[in-house]
């Protein structure tokens, strides 16, 4: 488990492979994906079972063999469905890297993509012909995650093309209806508060801080946090604390009680009870299930 990713890192591969691959193995009742944002673009594919993801204030119920688009930018998430596992893929990528300097197909139908003027079908639903198109393609791209092939790069830089192709043949996108000046300020005033909890998680943050931060009353930072978050500020605090000690107990650095001091726990016996109410398990019997992988 990757611990700086946990952190939130928002840029994804290297400067000069901007492209990051990603699959997740979720077990019935796991928690599915936090909500969170990051600035490039992103396509997901569900490869078995299902789940509900979230992009903005919108939710899709994504099965096996779909697909979703995530403009960047967006705040997004996802949540089990009761009794549901879920295994899925991400291809997470900087649009800026495939708009050549003077290349006028790139121009023409990249660069409305990128300043947000068409939005490409957020969801490719399971037997339309898009999905049929993309979930293969998407496939192919997610087996280069651990590839040596040094033609890596521009088999990438391919097939997203491909993929973004898929849309503009099946003009499978819209213009973008603009969002309320008020909706756009409230998700930018949000990113900044995970910012300022990715930076700040270890020590104690309460309500008060956070709505200042955000510039809201506590009472409506609450209510506006939830509504896009799916959680409380709170339990998103505490959620994200947990994988950040299952992570340092995954690679076995820290002992238990280094792991919840690190991810800014103060009560022990707390953390222990959200540890095995996230992971079915204590500390201890995570930590040596990786001490004997």
């Amino acid at each position: 488990m990757d611990l700086h990713h946990l952190r939130e890192n928002r840029r994804h591969g290297s400067p000069g492979l901007p492209v990051g691959l990603y699959r997740m193995e979720r077990s019935a009742g796991d928690p599915i994906l936090d909500n969170h944002w990051h600035e490039e673009a992103e396509f997901l594919a569900v490869e078995s079972g299902e789940a509900v993801f979230q992009i903005g204030l919108s939710t899709y119920e994504v099965r096996a063999g779909e697909v979703l688009f995530i403009p960047g930018g967006e705040l997004h998430g996802g949540y089990a469905l009761q009794g549901a596992a879920c295994t899925y893929a991400a291809l997470v990528f900087d649009l800026d890297w495939l708009l050549g300097h003077g290349d006028h197909a790139a121009l023409q139908y990249l660069e409305p993509i990128r300043r947000g003027r068409l939005v490409p079908e957020p969801h490719a639903a399971r037997g339309s012909e898009l999905a049929s198109a993309l979930f293969p393609l998407l496939e192919r791209l997610l087996l280069l995650e651990h590839s040596v092939d040094p033609a890596k790069p521009l088999r990438l830089k391919a097939g997203l093309y491909e993929l973004l192709a898929e849309y503009v043949s099946r003009a499978a996108f819209a213009r973008s209806e603009p969002r309320s000046p008020l909706d756009a300020h409230t998700q930018e005033r949000l990113k900044a508060v995970l910012t300022y909890i990715d930076t700040h998680y270890a020590r104690k943050l309460t309500i008060k801080e956070l709505a200042q931060e955000a510039g809201m009353s506590e009472g409506h930072f609450t209510r506006v946090f939830k509504s896009f978050m799916r959680k409380t500020p709170v339990e998103y605090i505490n959620s994200l604390r947990i994988r950040i000690a299952a992570a340092l107990l995954a690679e076995r650095k820290s002992s238990v009680g280094e792991a919840a001091m690190e991810a800014g726990f103060d009560n022990f016996s707390y953390f222990c009870k959200m540890f095995r109410t996230v992971y079915q398990c204590t500390p201890s019997e995570y930590r040596q299930r990786h001490d004997q992988s």
